[in-house]
């Protein structure tokens, strides 16, 4: 999948919650997206590679309330209710989601089951975008 087929996913509104994107892609999205209203963030700027690191990960990316509980319950009603950050919709992007994978599979699938959550039943305009 190319940069541009992203874009197009997303700006499609697409139902998918987690889209893959070619290594390297991050700069060219994030200003594309950013340009449009979305808030676009890199979550693994350090690794990632358990559920310490991820939950943390996400509350410094994502910019997140000083009351964030740091669990996973907190997570979906926090990517679930982007209150603090107004944005057209809300792209969180992995360079390297095979490293928690490989760490901790148990909560890489989680986080994915998570997003699916916000993005499908709860019905925010949440992506998460796995460069491969």
């Amino acid at each position: 999948m190319s940069p541009t087929d992203t874009l197009k996913q997303i700006a499609s509104a697409a139902p998918e919650a987690v889209l893959e994107a070619p290594t390297g892609s991050f700069p060219e999205l994030q200003q594309q997206l950013e340009a449009q209203g979305y808030f676009v963030t890199l979550v693994d700027r350090a690794p990632v590679f358990d559920k310490t690191t991820l939950l943390h990960a996400l509350y410094q990316s994502c910019e997140m309330p000083g009351y964030f509980g740091f669990n996973y319950d907190a997570l979906l009603d926090s990517l679930s209710d982007f209150s603090w950050k107004t944005a057209k919709g809300y792209v969180l992007v992995f360079k390297n989601f095979g490293l928690l994978e490989r760490r901790s599979p148990q909560d890489a699938a989680l986080l994915l089951e998570i997003v699916k959550e916000a993005r499908t039943e709860r019905d925010t305009p949440l992506w998460l975008v796995l460069l491969r």
